[in-house]
């Protein structure tokens, strides 16, 4: 009716008196955006580590339930092992050897695509095609190739043909001569174009008119290399070797599918070893330290790394 005022409708929900908290409303959700990654990282992650720190201070059986309090013992066992300097420079060989070689392809790949005109996007698709392979697959597949007398082993008949190896009675997988340089080849072919893909990133980002300039003042592609492309992909070529090393040492599928450490002990590296140890040995404690050891060395050779050639700074410089 004429002269009736409307009072405002009042709602039963309850509001929150964010006014009255400690902490501002943004802050609240932000931790809150963040606490399940924290969680979900820390039951994939941190807890695997923990439980793997605790069982390297026991002597734990796998067919012996209970735990033994050990302190330090498996860590002195460990460095008297007879097999864990030699794991551990094999481990340093494969490492460095894949790297290396991972290195010169992958940036070889990423220059090449960076310089095709034409078809330039399917080719780098085909290139990238090869990192998407299982690496359970390319084992097999690789293990096939350098198997004789099974009609699929060409690379083996290929190296016998000029002469690399003599005759085809046995893999040249189980040579104490070629197994590793062969673990090195097959891992380079599936893992090098991580490196082509950090550096044709880095390469399609540089501006054309930098080498249109350098073209003007009389620079030849060396010159260009060295002074325009090289400075900026030398930070995430730095970033990627340092990855690419750490996964090289940790490598277990691919060595252990073609040689599970053999022949002898020519291809075993300190990630074999402690499978060895804990599953075959049945030392399940001794293997967790073994783990803790190799996360050591690890930790100690990256921060070495990060000091002498400071890749982080060298990404934020370059860019």
């Amino acid at each position: 009716m004429a002269g009736e005022t409307l009072e405002p409708t009042q709602t039963d929900e309850p509001t929150i008196p964010w006014h009255r908290l400690p902490v501002s409303k943004e802050t609240l959700v932000g931790y809150a955006s963040v606490l399940p990654v924290l969680i979900l990282y820390f039951i994939i992650a941190i807890g695997p580590v923990a439980y793997a720190v605790n069982a390297s201070f026991h002597e734990v059986f796998l067919l012996n339930p209970e735990w033994e309090w050990a302190g330090l013992a498996n860590y002195y066992e460990v460095f008297e092992l007879e097999t864990f300097w030699g794991s551990l420079w094999r481990g340093i060989i494969y490492m460095v050897g894949s790297t290396l070689i991972q290195l010169g392809v992958g940036l070889w790949l990423a220059l090449a695509l960076n310089k095709i005109a034409r078809g330039q996007k399917f080719l780098t698709a085909v290139v990238f095609t090869a990192y998407l392979i299982p690496t359970i697959v390319l084992a097999f597949a690789a293990g096939y190739m350098f198997t004789p007398n099974i009609g699929l082993g060409v690379l083996q008949s290929l190296g016998s043909d000029i002469g690399l190896w003599a005759g085809n009675t046995a893999p040249m997988t189980f040579s104490q001569t070629w197994a590793m340089p062969l673990l090195i080849l097959v891992g380079t072919w599936k893992f090098g174009v991580f490196i082509t893909i950090f550096a044709l990133a880095q390469l399609r980002a540089i501006p054309d008119r930098f080498y249109e300039a350098a073209q003007i003042c009389g620079a030849n592609r060396l010159q260009m290399f060295r002074d325009i492309t090289l400075p900026r992909i030398q930070g995430v070529i730095l970033v990627a070797v340092l990855l690419r090393s750490i996964f090289m040492f940790n490598k277990f599928d691919i060595i252990w599918v073609l040689t599970q450490g053999g022949p002898g002990s020519a291809t075993t590296t300190l990630p074999i070893l402690a499978y060895e140890t804990a599953f075959t040995g049945g030392n399940y404690g001794l293997a967790n330290a073994l783990a803790v050891v190799m996360f050591l060395f690890l930790g100690i050779g990256a921060v070495a790394y990060f000091i002498l050639f400071n890749p982080s700074e060298e990404v934020e410089t370059s860019t």
